[in-house]
């Protein structure tokens, strides 16, 4: 069981196969020149009155959404949000300066900004290895300033064997993917940990004690068995549970089992009713096809011992 969940930042971070509303009007190779235009939205954030709500559109019907403390934008005040007049202020980052010209009226804002790279920083990004390719470049280049992907923090992560694209780095920073906890997570896993793990660890709350706890459970642990687990709540004295069930348990299986409902009270009835549960996916089937202990009382009755799910299902339909 795969785990596919929703995450909004990084669904817009993925380069889109229709051409958006930014203007990317450099080549990698001459980062000097490179210079990006885009509209912009911006309001106060209900959570924090020190912090300015950006939006940035990115393509058709997507956004870039990301909170800069008022304090780091130059040229700009409380006071301007309600102020109705022209503004323009400047964000500086090291992947560049970010500079919003446009209007504020009642604390909503509107306008245009424009990105400008900064030499330094892409060639150190390319000394890293690392590049821009067309693709990312239309749908992501404005997430390096405005999310501040800095350079330290992309070597700190590749130190820790986390490499991936630009575009990864870019992912990683967006869920905070932090180079402490890839540390201590990675001994811990079978195989190699790629980014869309790194960033379904950081996304879904993954800690380092978490992957400790399950790791204990089991032999061996991937990276998407680790994220299935923690999607579904599947806790170390869960499988304890399973295990005192004498039940074959894998860690899908684990999480298969907390999506479907499936308890220890449950496995206990299904059993006494005569049902053949010697596994995790036994008990999944008999949930997952809604038998009950009667189903499995009345296939005994007629003379399936021991029954399977399918053998239930099957004596059902005579």
């Amino acid at each position: 069981m795969k785990v596919a969940f929703a995450l909004p930042l990084l669904m817009m971070l993925n380069p889109a196969a229709d051409a958006p509303p930014v203007a990317a009007t450099a080549q990698a190779a001459a980062a000097d020149n490179l210079s990006v235009e885009a509209p912009w939205t911006a309001k106060l954030s209900k959570s924090d009155a020190g912090k300015l709500q950006i939006s940035v559109m990115e393509r058709r019907g997507s956004m870039l959404g990301v909170g800069v403390a008022l304090a780091e934008l130059e040229g700009l005040t409380a006071a301007d949000l309600a102020s109705n007049r022209s503004v323009t202020f400047v964000l500086r980052r090291e992947a560049g300066t970010v500079t919003f010209s446009g209007r504020f009226k009642d604390g909503l804002g509107e306008g245009t900004l424009r990105y400008t790279g900064n030499p330094d920083y892409w060639a150190k990004i390319a000394g890293m290895g690392l590049r821009w390719d067309e693709g990312e470049r239309r749908a992501q280049l404005l997430a390096l300033p405005l999310l501040d992907v800095r350079t330290d923090y992309i070597a700190a992560l590749r130190r820790e064997g986390a490499m991936g694209t630009l575009g990864d780095y870019v992912g990683m920073k967006a869920v905070g993917v932090a180079p402490e906890m890839v540390r201590e997570v990675k001994p811990l896993i079978a195989g190699e940990l790629q980014p869309h793990d790194l960033m379904s660890f950081a996304a879904l709350g993954v800690t380092p004690d978490y992957a400790r706890e399950m790791r204990a459970a089991f032999s061996s642990l991937r990276g998407n068995d680790l994220s299935s687990m923690k999607a579904m709540g599947v806790s170390g004295a869960d499988i304890a549970r399973i295990k005192a069930l004498g039940l074959e348990v894998t860690p899908q299986g684990a999480a298969g089992m907390k999506a479907l409902g499936v308890t220890p009270a449950y496995v206990q009835e299904m059993r006494a009713a005569g049902a053949r549960i010697r596994t995790a996916n036994d008990a999944q089937s008999f949930r997952a096809l809604g038998i009950t202990p009667a189903a499995v009382r009345r296939a005994v009755e007629r003379g399936r011992a021991n029954p399977s799910a399918s053998d239930v299902m099957e004596m059902s339909m005579r």
